[in-house]
């Protein structure tokens, strides 16, 4: 009886920590796609600066997470998601709208991406 409710503890544990880091990255992932999609709409109305302020700020909130989201996820898609970030940013100081654009939308698929291959699902499961 002992045996199974250590188990039954341990398997209930990593259940609710395997919940918890779902919704952060969740909440997280979707707060940096905003903050990608609002500085989009910058550029769009060619508000430069702007929009090179804010995808700052997200690189660097994305880098206060870096250890975290190293411990937990595959250090490859995090390095393509940085390499990304940079790309965006050089863009945007190009003032270059047709590849910022396309660097954008695909590090917002990127960092979407991220949070969905986390979520606890049948589809993730098998």
């Amino acid at each position: 009886m002992k045996r199974l409710t250590i188990a039954l503890v341990l398997l209930l544990s990593v259940l609710g920590m395997t919940v918890f880091h779902s919704c952060y990255l969740s909440r997280l992932t979707d707060d940096f796609s905003r903050q990608l999609t609002q500085a989009a709409t910058h550029a769009d109305r060619e508000q430069w600066s702007q929009a090179l302020e804010l995808t700052e700020q997200t690189l660097a909130a994305w880098e206060r997470h870096d250890f975290y989201l190293h411990v937990l996820l595959r250090h490859t898609d995090i390095d393509a998601i940085r390499q990304t970030f940079h790309e965006v940013v050089e863009y945007l100081k190009l003032e270059e709208p047709d590849q910022y654009t396309a660097a954008n939308a695909r590090l917002i698929t990127q960092i979407e991406l991220l949070a969905e291959a986390e979520q606890l699902d049948l589809k993730n499961v098998l």
